[in-house]
């Protein structure tokens, strides 16, 4: 799969551009990504590492994840915005925030992962499968 897609931050001061993988695109219920985003879940699209392109540099928080390794949340330093995630464990793929999508109907959220993490008010987002 060769699809390009480009997004950025609200306020406009960082903008990327990839390839997305042919990996499914996923919705995150951990309680990382429920803190990180301020809902009760993220929707996550991964992308080549190898050809993804940024313009700005964003504000990186890192944290430990669940396999044991550091991962890494990037946002806008500026606008605060959600854009990236991406950890060690897989180098070779970057996650964006669909949200941060130019086009967001592009997403199609195809499985959740860490369902059991799911708040009970927001079970009903779980994708079953």
């Amino acid at each position: 799969m060769s699809e390009r897609v480009s997004g950025g931050c609200k306020c406009g001061s960082v903008r990327y551009e990839g390839t997305r993988l042919d990996v499914p695109m996923f919705r995150c219920h951990c309680r990382d990504c429920q803190q990180l985003t301020g809902s009760g879940h993220s929707e996550m699209m991964p992308l080549a590492r190898a050809d993804f392109s940024i313009t700005d540099t964003c504000k990186t928080y890192e944290m430990m994840g669940g396999s044991g390794q550091s991962t890494f949340s990037g946002f806008c330093p500026q606008c605060g915005s959600q854009i990236t995630r991406n950890s060690q464990r897989m180098s070779d793929r970057i996650y964006v925030h669909a949200s941060s999508l130019d086009d967001p109907a592009t997403y199609e959220p195809e499985k959740s992962i860490y369902p059991d993490s799911a708040q009970a008010w927001d079970e009903a987002a779980i994708i079953k499968g």
